[in-house]
């Protein structure tokens, strides 16, 4: 019966479990609030709305892990896909123009592991917030106002096409979840972006080639964005300089959400998928009651908040018991 309370403990100490309940209470409210929230169309249609910002997690993720943050990764769908886009309307063959995409992703996160590499006192908040402007500041150059859709409408299968009655772009995330499992989990590098993120200056001197991690999780995380650009432009069925708004903040939500802690050495797959399905849902339910898009952002918000707060709860406990014992044993 010990043992049985022990395991009982040790699993509700998970972040995971505390997700599912929060996961398992978002479905509870969505299904009460419509009742077409269980519908199987609608249900696949919403993956295709909110699973485009799920193919960039990952890359966020190892960045997260290692204590740093990437802002600019919307920057650099919208740099990609404009790139790209100017290319195909310029005759370039359409798989070339895919190529280039990701090589302008790959570039824009080798650029921001460079910047932060070499200037070591820079902190990648300033750094990508920098390149945020930068790149999207290119985007517009190159398009103005015009909106593309040659390159788009080329890539529309991406955003409709289906594999056993699932959206390909599920099943892409699908694909994707299990690899990044196995590298995040299961490889050295995986082992080592904890320790990093865990204590950078231990990990370098026991021979951890910090700067080199660090530069090829940016460059993952740029390759990320430049491949979810290929689903967002298909989806948008246009290439344009304004796309991609705001996506940076909910992609780090969904991270931060899922476990991966700002702060570094933290984070496991499980529980970022949680969190992608959590706010993608969350998206979803709310707009099948028309709730504005200010009062969704407040929703992800407070939720933040709290998640954020109850992995700290149980210190903010025990240091204010440690405090009352100390004036106790004063009196």
């Amino acid at each position: 019966m010990k043992q049985q309370k022990i395991n009982i403990k040790g699993l509700f100490a998970h972040w995971e479990t505390f997700l599912i309940l929060i996961f398992l209470g978002v479905n509870i409210i969505n299904i009460q609030m419509s009742p077409y929230y269980l519908n199987y169309n609608n249900l696949m249609n919403s993956m295709i709305n909110f699973m485009d910002k799920g193919l960039m997690v990952y890359g966020t993720m190892m960045v997260l892990i290692l204590g740093e943050i990437d802002i600019s990764i919307a920057s650099i769908i919208i740099l990609s896909a404009c790139v790209a886009g100017w290319a195909c309307e310029k005759g370039i063959a359409f798989p070339i123009c895919v190529l280039i995409a990701l090589l302008v992703g790959v570039l824009c996160g080798a650029f921001n592991g460079l910047l932060l590499v070499k200037f070591k006192e820079l902190n990648s908040t300033i750094v990508t917030l920098g390149t945020q402007i930068l790149f999207r500041g290119l985007a517009y150059v190159l398009l103005e106002d015009e909106s593309l859709k040659t390159y788009a409408k080329q890539l529309s299968g991406l955003a409709w096409d289906k594999v056993f009655a699932l959206p390909l772009i599920l099943v892409t995330f699908i694909i994707l979840s299990v690899i990044f499992v196995y590298v995040i989990h299961r490889t050295a590098l995986g082992r080592r972006l904890y320790a990093i993120g865990t204590n950078r200056t231990a990990s370098y001197f026991s021979g951890i080639h910090t700067d080199r991690i660090i530069l090829s999780v940016y460059t993952i995380n740029g390759l990320c964005a430049a491949f979810a650009g290929l689903f967002l432009a298909a989806k948008l069925a246009s290439v344009r300089a304004s796309i991609a708004q705001g996506f940076e903040m909910e992609v780090i939500a969904m991270a931060i959400l899922g476990g991966a802690s700002p702060s570094g050495g933290k984070g496991r797959v499980g529980g970022v998928i949680l969190g992608v399905f959590t706010i993608g849902l969350i998206r979803y339910g709310t707009g099948l009651v028309n709730i504005s898009s200010e009062t969704l952002k407040i929703i992800i918000g407070c939720l933040l908040i709290v998640v954020c707060a109850v992995p700290n709860l149980k210190q903010v406990l025990a240091d204010a018991k440690e405090a009352r014992r100390g004036k106790a044993s004063l009196l």
